[in-house]
């Protein structure tokens, strides 16, 4: 009898993100005894009803910042005219607790802790027990340290106690890649209930005065993948790798682009995002549509599919362009897409989760439709997976609205 296996919940740590009344008690309460979440951002969901963090517009963010002005002038000369490239807002998590308490730096929100938070929320839409989750996929784009990665720490913190945990990276690809290795693991019989959690932190790596800054924001996303009903879940699933590109977009040690240096103060070095290979930039952006196309159409032709045959499509917002580049690269219509570049810009491996669950929660999705999830990852991977969605995705993903 073969297995079917597909994801059943979804859960999004979207800093400012309201609560629904009914979701803010069992989840206050799970965090309180089933996690070891600061108590600080507990409390904070309690007494706002929001999830910690800010919504940070483009007048905060850059415009009514004193340096804003050279920033304009320091921006390549057909970006000035345009200088926030289609982005509105993005989301911020909060300053870390212990680091206000016990640093005269304190430091945003650990990844860890959004990841948890994320997890949570994923466990509490599932309506499963904690227990049965035997394995943890984590990908934190930012991780608190570089080694060892969080997937252990998260397990710690949710207190998965019958869980093994592994990190699985392929950049802003990674929870696709993630859903493809959780169905697979499941389909073969070597685990029954797999949790799922990325997350890009870029308020660690973000240099604001970098001209593609304005693009990047916060967010978390867990999601649980099981058993499904007969002739749901996972269809197919194609990956591409160009590691030609490996050097075009690198977090790299050094000082922010626009920085005045003293001889005795610091030059405020740390890791920060960079366009570091110009040569390696331009090819990632001009075969982007050709490299979507390409793992597309491996994936429905594994299904022997057409492309007509998706019902809707969710994928990666790197820039404002590409997500509707990709969609009509693919021939599929704006009625069977969603992307939320507006709302909280690029999000990296958060992208693909969180328009998935914003369309479920919308009604643009219903049970038993295709669903084609699709990513790039830095440029150089790319990877599609087919699912057809359980009805128990749509459940959970409307009884979290309640």
């Amino acid at each position: 009898m073969s297995i079917h296996a597909g994801l059943i919940s979804l859960g999004g740590y979207l800093p400012a993100k309201r609560i629904a009344k009914d979701q803010k008690g069992r989840l206050v309460s799970f965090l309180k005894r089933e996690t070891l979440l600061e108590p600080e951002y507990i409390d904070q969901i309690h007494d706002t009803s929001h999830l910690p963090g800010s919504i940070e517009t483009n007048d905060e963010g850059w415009a009514k910042q004193p340096w804003f002005e050279t920033w304009l002038e320091n921006l390549p000369p057909k970006k000035r005219d345009n200088p926030f490239q289609g982005a509105k807002e993005r989301r911020r998590v909060p300053i870390d607790p212990v680091s206000l308490r016990e640093s005269i730096v304190p430091h945003p929100m650990l990844p860890s802790d959004a990841e948890t938070i994320a997890g949570a929320l994923a466990i509490i839409n599932s309506g499963i027990a904690k227990d049965e989750i035997d394995l943890l996929l984590a990908h934190s784009q930012v991780p608190d340290l570089p080694l060892p990665p969080n997937a252990s720490l998260v397990q710690h913190k949710l207190k998965l106690k019958h869980a093994g945990a592994y990190g699985v990276d392929s950049c802003c690809s990674s929870f696709v890649t993630m859903v493809e290795i959780a169905c697979g693991l499941i389909r073969a019989g070597i685990k029954n209930t797999i949790l799922i959690i990325s997350s890009f932190i870029d308020s660690h790596v973000i240099d604001r005065s970098a001209y593609f800054s304005i693009n990047t924001g916060d967010a978390a996303v867990g999601a649980i993948v099981t058993r499904v009903e007969e002739g749901y879940g996972y269809i197919s699933s194609a990956s591409t790798s160009h590691g030609g590109r490996h050097d075009g977009i690198i977090f790299q040690q050094r000082s922010p682009s626009l920085l005045k240096k003293t001889g005795f103060g610091p030059d405020y070095a740390q890791e920060f995002t960079t366009f570091h290979n110009p040569q390696a930039c331009k090819e990632i952006a001009a075969n982007a549509q050709q490299d979507m196309v390409e793992v597309v159409h491996k994936v429905l032709t594994k299904a022997n599919l057409g492309i007509s045959e998706v019902d809707f499509f969710v994928t990666h917002q790197p820039v404002a362009w590409a997500a509707n580049a990709w969609r009509e690269a693919l021939g599929i219509p704006s009625n069977k897409f969603y992307e939320s570049f507006e709302t909280y810009g690029n999000i990296a491996t958060c992208s693909v989760p969180t328009n998935l669950l914003e369309a479920i929660e919308s009604k643009s999705i219903k049970a038993g439709d295709h669903i084609l999830m699709a990513s790039s990852g830095a440029g150089e991977n790319h990877i599609a997976v087919l699912e057809k969605l359980s009805s128990r995705l749509i459940q959970n993903s409307h009884a979290s609205l309640l």
